[in-house]
């Protein structure tokens, strides 16, 4: 029974008590001495408010803010665990949330019912020889929503051990210190800020939150790092696809950065040598993992050119973790198929799930291999001199015309074209049509038509390519492929009917 990252925030007050732990940027700040004091008080908090909460989560309902961090810790302080909700949500699905959660208390400033405490509003301080409850490693100490490929979205569930021991392995590969400083662009409710949060504390760094208004108008991204002293960031790689589509680089560079990783979606190689030239001493990681996993599952670091059109490995398995190619159906080891990962990161599963946590989680025996693996649904293989290929999504592969396609292919032929921004690939299985969303500075589907055909075979050319002036993205930065699948049906409903 322990609470071992709450005993790392203590560490860390007692060792850098004034220093800045963490701060948004234009907005308030928070030092270690100042976040376990707030802490202890939010804990206080939900102790009195609910004492005997059993083992249900405390949702927190806000955007990032240092006060939101304390109340994480503090949640995790008073011995419960914790669910991040966007605050920017519809109330609808808010709601929705809750009801799958099932908070014990809500800590938000939008006056959603239940044993709510306000985020921002004045808390008394703990009593004095206020500790924090012992909790068991192995039981929650957090909660993710994930959409999924489906839409649907599901709570998991990760524990105080495994999150615990991502943190340490994650900080000694990638040598974090106390003089790092995280630029913070990830939202709180999306699993990759994990990585930022509790990196900081486990190693007495700072973390500053940048606000999302900087990567809408990047033009001053730059000033902000080096005002800041940015040295590590760890982002979607379409926060750093902006970046470089905007040419930042031109007037200044990020005279602090040195280490750049990328996490949740994959990298366009052209964007990321515009990085790699603006920096060329920094080190450039591609992460890899699931939401069902704590942190990542793999990691490679970027040491050689790639080209345009060239897919990212997503290389070697965290030490402690391990990684199988395995046949989707057999279950057998191949040599291209499902991605599978076992260790001590991986969740508890889908809360409140537990047929989905027992699909997606199996006791499985490979080789000398014999416990509990998570199927990733991604599809990879091994390269001797890579590690492991991501090749796609399980639900982006699809049989057309009797091939077997990639739809991920298609979208490294389009972004490898210098006009293209971005670019989201659909399959509609009704209407038996691929359909090509990329968004340029002006309409260029003739020449993307033209220029496909030089680079992939007949049976891969989209029928229908779709020009915007912006691709959607959702509030974690990514690609919104989910309301762009939506608008497939639609765009092909219309072709029809012109017909």
């Amino acid at each position: 029974m322990s609470n071992v990252l709450i005993d790392k925030l203590c560490e860390a007050a007692v060792r850098h008590p004034g220093k800045a732990a963490f701060t948004e940027y234009g907005g308030s700040s928070l030092t270690f001495s100042g976040l376990l004091a707030r802490a202890r008080s939010v804990a206080a908090a939900i102790l009195e408010a609910v004492p005997d909460g059993g083992d249900d989560p405390v949702a927190i309902v806000a955007d990032r803010s240092p006060e939101c961090v304390a109340a994480l810790f503090g949640a995790v302080m008073a011995g419960k665990w914790y669910v991040m909700i966007d605050s920017e949500l519809p109330p609808e699905r808010t709601l929705a949330m809750l009801r799958v959660c099932r908070p014990c208390a809500v800590i938000s400033d939008s006056g959603i019912g239940g044993a709510g405490l306000r985020l921002h509003g004045d808390l008394p301080p703990a009593p004095d020889g206020f500790a924090a409850v012992a909790r068991d490693g192995s039981l929650p100490m957090f909660g993710i929503f994930t959409s999924g490929s489906t839409g649907t979205p599901k709570l998991v569930v990760k524990s105080a051990d495994a999150m615990c021991s991502f943190i340490d392995v994650y900080c000694r590969t990638f040598g974090f210190a106390p003089d790092d400083v995280f630029g913070n662009q990830i939202p709180f409710y999306f699993d990759a800020s994990t990585k930022d949060l509790f990196a900081t504390v486990w190693t007495g760094a700072s973390c500053v939150m940048i606000p999302a208004s900087v990567f809408a108008f990047p033009v001053n991204l730059v000033s902000v790092l080096n005002e800041c002293g940015v040295t590590a960031a760890v982002w979607v790689p379409s926060a750093l696809s902006i970046a470089a589509r905007f040419d930042v680089f031109s007037a200044a560079v990020p005279r602090f950065l040195k280490k750049v990783l990328f996490v949740g979606e994959l990298m366009p190689v052209r964007y990321l040598n515009i990085w790699r030239a603006a920096l060329p001493d920094a080190e450039f990681v591609n992460l890899y993992g699931s939401t069902e996993v704590a942190g990542n599952s793999c990691y490679y670091i970027v040491d050689r050119d790639f080209a345009p059109s060239d897919t990212l490995p997503i290389g070697r398995p965290f030490e402690g973790t391990s990684v199988f190619i395995l046949d989707p159906e057999t279950g057998l080891p191949s040599a291209e198929g499902e991605i599978c990962v076992a260790g001590p990161g991986l969740a508890i599963g889908y809360y409140g799930d537990p047929e989905k946590t027992a699909a997606a989680f199996r006791e499985t025996s490979v080789g000398s291999f014999s416990g509990r693996l998570y199927r990733s649904g991604d599809l990879g293989r091994y390269d001797p001199g890579l590690g492991f290929v991501c090749v796609s999504r399980r639900d982006s592969q699809i049989k057309h015309m009797g091939h077997r396609i990639e739809l991920g292919d298609i979208e490294a032929a389009a972004i490898a074209l210098p006009y293209v921004n971005e670019v989201c690939c659909h399959y509609s299985p009704e209407h038996g049509k691929i359909v090509l969303f990329f968004s340029a500075d002006s309409d260029r589907s003739a020449d993307l038509r033209r220029d496909l055909s030089a680079a992939l075979p007949r049976y891969m050319i989209p029928h229908k390519t779709v020009f915007l002036e912006a691709l959607p993205h959702n509030r974690n930065g990514k690609t919104d492929r989910a309301a762009l699948k939506a608008v497939t049906e639609e765009v092909l409903r219309e072709r029809r009917a012109r017909r």
